[in-house]
């Protein structure tokens, strides 16, 4: 039976009731196209701005920097070419941001236009006009393989405009913002071998000769003093004192920046690091007086100097004790920042070694053998290989060898042990105790001991190095070894007491171990037995203890100190001291006095 359709239906006609959405499509279609073009246009005039605009060659950074080679002291042409660095770098990275915020718009305005667009060609299409046909067409199947073709070919549209918009969008400079300040600071071509070169050194005595074993052993060099062992070579030290009141005080001086770098002494000048988010210095103080006779700034590089590290609070920006020969001061910081001060304060060189990737902040400090000093800068995990050890000549700055590292972050110093006519650095980090020859930086032994967050700075005594961390064993470990020395050289080992950031005391009987809780544990230095444990209620360490005759002085964080007299069954207290603020440092002595610095002050502790 033949149907009348209804007369709106008929070819030429459509629905009344897509009139409404088939506007609001070709409206959005009108309006994502319109939005488009601007977009594009911003785009394309923001890429051609960026090409020309290029910070690496703008002419007033290039004219400051010849005229900085021919004036390399002068201090105004260094702040102008940092200030301009700075604003061509933040002005750089604001393209970049909206080159990419533009991006996104774009490539979102033209799928809204082309998805309005076809909903707008659908909601346009005539019903068809009933006829009589040889062959019946199936109508809504050609529709529907036309519609899948069509979002086909949208998907490859909006596939080729994404690629395109990234690869002519793609940045030629660096894109984070420490990498481009090392290339602003370069020269087009040259290749950076390791460490970023800090301002031009100022000339050197080529009659340098490093200082006699003697002169080191008198005085008190670097990190726990003359082979970091912590053992004073005078005995005529006080048995007391107390800081608010002034008992057995010889001075204390303000240190103007906060830092957890300890005190070395040279001659009649005490060295301290201080830093915090934009300064970094090395302070020198009279030894007899505590006159603050200079201090100096660490120059750094744009690159360095961008943004502060991060670090945890009870690190902060100078933790690595500085080091000296009597010749230079040495001292390195958070940031990576390594410079070298001759003994009135003057620059002797400075290098930046790049911003350490550690979770807690840098706080390896510095050693010095013979015309070297050292620098291990573990960072990151073992698969990075940004873990490195620096030896540089102390003279000039001059990298005299580097080894990369199969290492992660770690924060113990490096020492160095002569034996056998050798010179070694031995160094420690998760999961090796590792020894290099001074002389190339070729590797002798290593051992398969250490886990976790290695923070105890090694001792070495008659041939043994002792060392360890709380998340493992401690070990002792013959440094006559070659290779892999885990099955063969390990004397003995231990797992009671063991400390995570405090460094062992070694004397010819005794391994003293100190933990941070408050813990100090005595083992038998040839057998590794478990001689006593002594607890100091209510106090914490990290301050590494130290040996005067056959006394051990302690310091605890809020800067209360004991005097223990030890022997194979016990530890006993004969003595106290107060410095009344917090000390997290390790003293440095000298004949009938020591210096030790607590959180505001600089203090020199002697009999009156």
């Amino acid at each position: 039976m033949n149907q009348t359709l209804p007369t709106e239906t008929l070819a030429g006609e459509t629905a009344p009731r897509s009139d409404t959405a088939y506007h609001l499509a070709t409206r959005t279609a009108a309006v994502a196209g319109v939005f488009s073009l601007i977009a594009c246009s911003l785009l394309l005039y923001d890429y051609s701005r960026r090409q020309v605009e290029d910070p690496l060659e703008v002419v007033t950074l290039k004219t400051l920097k010849a005229a900085l080679a021919e004036q390399p002291e002068s201090e105004p042409l260094r702040l102008q070419i940092r200030t301009l660095d700075r604003q061509l770098r933040q002005a750089y990275f604001r393209r970049r941001a909206f080159a990419a915020g533009g991006a996104f718009l774009l490539i979102g305005g033209v799928g809204l236009f082309l998805v309005a667009a076809k909903s707008a060609a659908t909601l346009r299409r005539k019903l068809p006009m009933p006829a009589v046909e040889a062959t019946r067409k199936d109508i809504e199947a050609e529709t529907a393989q036309n519609a899948r073709l069509a979002v086909a070919v949208l998907a490859v549209v909006l596939l080729a405009g994404a690629v395109g918009l990234s690869v002519a969008l793609r940045p030629a400079l660096p894109q984070s913002e420490r990498a481009l300040a090392a290339l602003l600071n370069s020269n087009p071509g040259e290749k950076q071998p390791g460490p970023i070169p800090g301002p031009t050194p100022r000339p050197v005595d080529a009659t340098y000769e490093p200082p006699s074993r003697q002169e080191v052993a008198r005085w008190w060099p670097g990190f726990r003093g003359p082979g970091s062992s912590g053992v004073s070579a005078y005995e005529n030290q006080p048995d007391g004192w107390d800081a608010p009141s002034g008992k057995n005080v010889l001075w204390k001086t303000a240190v103007p920046l906060p830092g957890n770098s300890s005190p070395v002494v040279w001659g009649n000048r005490v060295f301290l690091s201080g830093a915090d988010e934009k300064q970094r210095r090395v302070y020198c103080f009279a030894a007899d007086s505590g006159e603050l006779l200079w201090h100096a700034d660490a120059p750094g590089t744009p690159q360095s100097t961008a943004e502060p590290p991060k670090v945890m609070k009870d690190t902060g920006y100078a933790a690595p004790t500085t080091v000296t020969d009597g010749h230079r001061v040495a001292a390195v910081f958070a940031n990576g920042d390594l410079v070298a001060l001759n003994m009135d304060g003057s620059l002797a060189w400075s290098r930046s070694l790049g911003i350490p990737d550690s979770s807690y902040g840098f706080a390896a400090s510095p050693a010095i053998h013979k015309n070297l000093v050292l620098v291990q800068l573990d960072q990151g995990s073992r698969k990075d290989d940004t873990s490195k050890l620096y030896a540089l000549e102390i003279a000039t700055g001059e990298i005299a060898w580097q080894v990369t590292r199969e290492a992660s972050s770690s924060w113990g110093s490096p020492i160095v042990v002569p034996h056998e006519g050798r010179d070694q650095v031995i160094t420690c980090c998760d999961p090796w105790a590792i020894s290099y020859d001074l002389a190339d930086g070729k590797e002798i032994w290593r051992a398969d001991c250490l886990q976790g967050d290695c923070g105890v700075t090694p001792v070495a005594f008659g041939g043994v190095v002792y060392l360890g961390n709380e998340d493992c064993q401690w070990s002792a470990i013959r440094i006559d070894g070659e290779g892999d020395v885990t099955e063969s050289h390990i004397l003995w080992s231990a797992e009671d007491g063991l400390p995570d950031q405090c460094s062992p005391l070694v004397t010819r009987e005794y391994v003293f171990l100190l933990a941070t809780w408050g813990t100090m544990t005595c083992y038998a230095a040839e057998s590794g037995e478990l001689l006593w444990e002594a607890e100091f209620d209510d106090a914490s360490f990290v301050s590494s203890p130290s040996l005067v005759g056959n006394r051990i002085y302690l310091f605890g964080d809020e800067g209360k100190a004991w005097i223990v007299e030890p022997s194979r069954e016990e530890g006993k207290i004969v003595g106290h001291g107060d410095l009344g603020e917090a000390c997290v440092t390790s003293p440095a002595f000298q004949d009938g006095h020591f210096f030790i610095r607590g959180k505001e002050h600089l203090f020199c502790i002697g009999s009156q």
